[in-house]
């Protein structure tokens, strides 16, 4: 039971980074809900299943928890000014730079 919610956070979580990068680790909170809840999703059915799905989901919160203290990440930042567009661009963030 273990080991499958650990094998599939790893797996859920390989998928994230291959499709988005460091930005993953700068939205951990939206990333952490949606794995948690892929996870519930597909091991649903059998007590078992549902331990293995929370604890796939602790995994990863604990995995992002960690990264995002220890490597920098890429997040969403919108600029306005006065008469223009918006303009949306992703910034680099460094552990030192968070409050």
């Amino acid at each position: 039971m273990i080991l499958a919610g650990f094998i599939s956070a790893i797996a859920l979580l390989l998928v994230c980074f291959k499709v988005a990068g460091r930005k993953v680790i700068g939205h951990d909170v939206v990333f952490d809900v949606l794995i948690t809840g892929a996870l519930m999703m597909a091991l649903a059915g059998t007590y078992s299943g549902m331990m293995a799905a929370l604890f796939g989901g602790l995994m990863v919160s604990i995995f992002l928890l960690i990264l995002k203290k220890v490597t920098y990440s890429d997040q969403l930042k919108v600029t306005t000014k006065k008469g223009e567009l918006p303009r949306v661009e992703f910034v680099r963030v460094y552990p030192m730079d968070r409050k």
